[in-house]
Formats: C-alpha cells, structure tokens, sequence
C-alpha cells in the first residue's frame, strides 16, 4: 500500500479536490509521498492544501477563547462551563484550546515544509530535463510554482508569529536571547523532538520567511525582477491578487504586526501607516454591518480564507446568538457583554449597533427582554446549509485595515511622535462617530493618547482575539474590577470581578501536555 502523505494531525480533513476550490485537502485524490511533487500539478493540489490547514490556525476556536478571557463579556447561569477555564483563567496544558491551536499549528507548519521540500526536488528535477522534454515544466508553471513557495514561506511565518503570540512570553529586547520561542522546524521529520529555540532566534525565523515570502509575491504580482522570474510567460495583467490569496499586502500586514511586537516602532509606524493611509474605513453604519453579515471583501478586510456551504466555515457566533429552537424568537447565550463594555461606546459610534443588539433571551426557562447580546458575529447567510436556519458561520478573517490604523496610532505613541499617534487615532474615530457636529481634538500629551489609543483598540478589535496580546504588549493587567453586568440575576458571580495582575504566568498559554509527553528535550523549557 503506498503511503499517503498525512500526519496523525491531519486526519481530521477530509474532501476531496476540487478543481477551483483553494481550501478543500486532497483526500480522494490524495498524493501518494514515494509520487510526490513529480509534476506541477501535483504541486498545486498542495497548494490549495496549505490554504485549508493555515486557516486552521486562525478560525473561531483561536479568536474567541483568547477574548473570553479578558474585560467585557459575563458567563451567564446557561453558559455550561463553555470556555469557563479560559473565563476563569483555571485552564491548564491539557485544555482544549490549548492543545488545538497547538496541535493545528504544527501539523500545518509539518505539510509546508513537506511542500517546499518536494518543490525543491520537483525544480531540481526539471532542471535536469532537456529542453523539449515533454515531462518539462512549461516558464508559466515555473513562475507559478515559485508563487507557491513564496507563500509557502508567509503562511510559514504568519503560523510560527501566532504560536510566538500565544506561547510566548512578550519580546523584550534585553532578554529576547534567553525568554523562551518556539519549536522551529524546517525539516520534515516526524521523530524529531526539538528543544524551544530562544524568543529571539524565533522572531530570526519568522522574519527570515516573511522576507522570502514578500519577496516572493512582490516579483510574482508587481512584476518586479522579471527576468528573474521569466514572467514574460505570464503576462502582468493575468496576476492580478484573487480574493483569498495571499498578496505583497498580506505580507506587509504581517510585516508590520511583527515590527510592532518586537519593539521596532519607528519602523512598525512606518509600516503600519502604509497600510492605513492605502485604506478607506467605513464610515456608513449599514455598510460597516453588512461587512460583518456577508464578510464583504471590501475596504476593510484585508485578507481573508475562502469559505462555502462546504467548506471553510468557522463559527464564531455560538456562545452569543445561539437560537435553541432555530425559529428566530430567541437567543440562548452563553456570554452576554456587561454593562461596562457597552457604556464605552458613543450614542453615535456605527460600531455598538453592530457589534451589540437587543434580543429576546432565554436564561433558564425565562425570556427576557431589552437584553444586549454580542452580536458581532450574526453569521454569514451564504454559509447556511438550509437557508432558513442561521447556522452562525463565517469566513476566516485574518487581518482588516481598522487594526493597521491603530497599530500606526501605537507605535506613533510609543515612539513618542505626537502628531503621528493623533492623525491616525482621528483617522479611525472620523470614520466610527457619525454625529455630524464631531470634532476630533487632538491629545496634547503622549500619555493621554496613548490611553486613548488603547482603549479603541478594546473597543474596535472587541472579540477578533487580540486583547490578551495587547494587553500583554502593554504590560497591564486584565481587570474586570468594577466592570458591573447588565443584569446580575442572569450571570454566575465566578469570575465577575475577576483581576488578573500584569506578572500572571498565565498570560502566556502553556506547552500541551501532549507535546511535553512525547518530547522530551522541552522537558526543562516549559512556561508554566
């Protein structure tokens, strides 16, 4: 029997090819790994491979876990203990979370290097065919194939960035080469048990492949270096960006993220600003919902992963809108967003409508009234498998402009540039104040707008998985002191005044009990 290339991880994903679907794996049609890569198209069924496991590392099960554990939201008597170790900060290595985010980052990390390392072959092989051969890969799949390995080595860093934001303590300059990174690999090797490379050697890796990658999709989309690339076999206008698919710009996003978590921020402003100044926010209450309905591909999602009926979807919005009759009466959620998070947004900000509505809600066997429900994520309704049921699926989205503008803002900030920190805060906030009579007014110190700036950032990036690392970022404590529900009779208290201070080990998630059972050589690198 000839051996499929799958890891243990990995059996989980089922489907089979389709010819212009990037996410479904190629099970049916599986490539046997003695046969692997011994044609372009073999190579590009990997391809359409790597999108489906990397937006596994970034679905709902990362987003939402992460934000159940800071300010904002209240279990409510029907919540069920759903995420209450993350609620309660009680979880431990062999939490769910924990291990899937873990455990989905490795295998898809383990699939890439699989990947670059048969591409490596697959070309060396080409070479070494005459010309005329008619096994010989045509320039057009050349120029192709060299657009894979570019993202090959972006989806590679962006991986290795998220299991850095989640397992890692944050950067410090002065001790970044003995603070603990990340399992590094660029081999594939399934009996390998290495040791954590320092913070600093992983933030080294991590750059060194977002600089292929860039690279990579600059010559291939801007036609840069083109003799390089022969890309007179394809001409410019036919590599035009296609939604879902990595670009120049989803490189610089994550760019910019890593200047930024690194220290860099001169250089994150720079790189942030960019993005931001490229970008029209909205500024219409009903557009700004409709992007968060139908996951619009419009000016403020900047990359994201295709999704379908069949394939692709995540569900965010469970735990907030979940309707137990599928009859539209009711809601029966698991967290309700408290009093406090709703009082920080204006009467006139488009975002509280969006991401907050009222609903008929079902605690026990009483419906309620004039309840406040999250309502961020109300589910795609082209992702429903019966058109009369919402299902609460939506696409994966990874980076959106409105989180650019506020990163420039904080570096600005924290490179202690004024001007810079206000112009982009007002950029953003000129965009969500719909009353006509708004008038920015400009911080006059860097504290006062950095506090400014992080708090729209807790209110624009509400439930997308940031917080913890921001919070993290900026050395603070998650505090839920005086952060009062809406109703005390519908919460539990456990975890309702919760404060966790800044030096918490728990800040940083720990190693997985699996992963320290079955390596050894971590054994004395643990976080917790």
């Amino acid at each position: 029997m000839k051996k499929i290339v799958k890891v243990a991880l990995l059996l989980l994903i089922t489907g089979s090819v389709a010819s212009c679907n990037l996410d479904k794996y190629p099970d049916g049609d599986a490539i046997p790994a003695d046969s692997a890569f011994e044609t372009f198209d073999h190579a590009s069924q990997f391809r359409r491979g790597m999108y489906y496991w990397t937006r596994q590392c970034f679905s709902s099960y990362t987003v939402i876990p992460v934000n159940i554990q800071a300010e904002g939201v209240n279990a409510t008597l029907d919540y069920g203990n759903q995420m209450g170790f993350q609620y309660m900060w009680t979880f431990l290595d062999s939490d769910s979370y924990v291990e899937q985010l873990w455990t989905y980052c490795y295998a898809a990390i383990y699939q890439i290097n699989f990947f670059l390392e048969k591409a490596e072959e697959l070309i060396a092989a080409d070479d070494a065919l005459a010309e005329g051969n008619e096994n010989k890969m045509t320039d057009a799949e050349r120029v192709q194939l060299n657009l894979y390995i570019g993202e090959a080595h972006l989806f590679r860093a962006m991986i290795n960035h998220q299991l850095a934001t989640f397992y890692c303590k944050d950067y410090n300059p002065d001790t970044a080469k003995t603070d603990w990174g990340i399992i590094l690999s660029k081999k594939v090797d399934v009996q390998a048990r290495n040791e954590r490379s320092t913070l600093f050697d992983t933030y080294d890796f991590i750059n060194e492949d977002l600089s292929t990658g860039k690279a990579a999709l600059e010559r291939y989309y801007n036609g840069t270096n083109a003799e390089q690339w022969e890309l007179d076999a394809l001409p410019l206008a036919s590599r035009t960006v296609q939604p879902y698919y990595l670009s120049p710009l989803t490189a610089q996003c994550l760019e910019a993220k890593v200047l930024l978590h690194t220290d860099q921020y001169e250089a994150a402003a720079t790189a942030a600003a960019a993005i931001a100044d490229a970008s029209v926010l909205i500024s219409d209450a009903s557009q700004f919902a409709d992007m968060w309905t139908n996951n619009t591909n419009g000016s403020e999602i900047l990359f994201q992963f295709y999704a379908s009926v069949n394939e692709g979807r995540s569900d965010y919005g469970t735990l907030f809108l979940n309707d137990p009759y599928q009859d539209g009466k009711q809601v029966q959620p698991m967290y309700l967003p408290s009093a406090w998070i709703l009082n920080q947004y204006d009467a006139s900000d488009i975002r509280a409508s969006t991401y907050f509505t009222s609903k008929p809600v079902l605690i026990g066997t009483t419906t309620y009234t004039g309840v406040k429900v999250i309502s961020k994520y109300p589910g795609n309704p082209a992702l429903n498998t019966n058109a009369s049921v919402n299902e609460l699926m939506q696409n994966v989205v990874v980076y959106r402009s409105a989180d650019f503008v506020l990163m420039a803002a904080e570096a600005y900030a924290q490179a202690n540039n004024l001007s810079g920190a206000n112009q982009y805060l007002q950029k953003l906030m000129d965009a969500r104040i719909s009353d006509p009579n708004y008038t920015y007014e400009p911080y006059t110190s860097i504290e006062s707008v950095f506090e400014a700036i992080k708090l729209e950032r807790l209110k624009e990036m509400f439930m997308e998985g940031n917080r913890i690392a921001d919070l993290k970022r900026w050395g603070e404590p998650m505090d839920r002191t005086g952060q009062d529900p809406q109703a005390s009779s519908l919460v539990v208290t456990n975890g309702l005044y919760l404060k966790i201070e800044k030096t918490d080990y728990r800040f940083v998630w720990p190693i997985p009990q699996s992963e320290k059972t079955s390596n050894p050589s971590i054994s004395n690198q643990l976080n917790w």
